[in-house]
């Protein structure tokens, strides 16, 4: 944040440069894995953003535990709170909320399977960054049945 990634002098003297910048409040909506809580807000912070995460009502304690420690992390280091904070998963209606609200957020990413991906670029009323399919990793130890590892794969 903040680097000019490039730039240059126009004849009559007028500076042009490409800054990288924050986005401002960053929306993200995604599935049950309590992991993308942490990795969606160190992406944001590492970013210069303030993140409103949606996770599903699934993982609900996991990601609220997780929001507490990171904004108790965010404090200790002399950063708001509230440049992290969870929105309910007890219903829908908040994902309805984050993605129609133009003015308070500055864009929204979904992240998931493909009928929730799609549900919020159709829906949303402020930017959206559409992003392809959940990924699902699978690491296979040096000592692991081989034979087990490609079945799960």
């Amino acid at each position: 944040v903040g680097v000019i990634v490039r730039g240059s002098t126009l004849p009559n003297g007028l500076e042009i440069r490409q800054t990288r910048v924050p986005l401002g409040v960053v929306g993200m909506v995604y599935e049950a894995r309590p992991n993308v809580t942490v990795d969606a807000f160190g992406l944001a912070l590492k970013s210069g953003n303030a993140a409103l995460l949606r996770g599903s009502s699934s993982a609900a304690n996991s990601n609220a535990a997780l929001v507490e420690v990171l904004r108790e992390a965010l404090v200790a280091q002399g950063v708001p709170a509230d440049a992290v904070q969870l929105l309910p998963s007890n219903d829908r209606s908040s994902v309805t909320h984050l993605i129609q609200a133009r003015g308070l957020v500055d864009v929204v990413i979904p992240r998931g399977g493909a009928g929730l991906i799609n549900a919020v670029v159709r829906d949303a009323q402020v930017p959206t960054i559409e992003t392809g399919t959940g990924n699902c990793h699978v690491y296979v130890h040096s000592a692991a049945d081989l034979a087990m590892a490609e079945a799960i794969v």
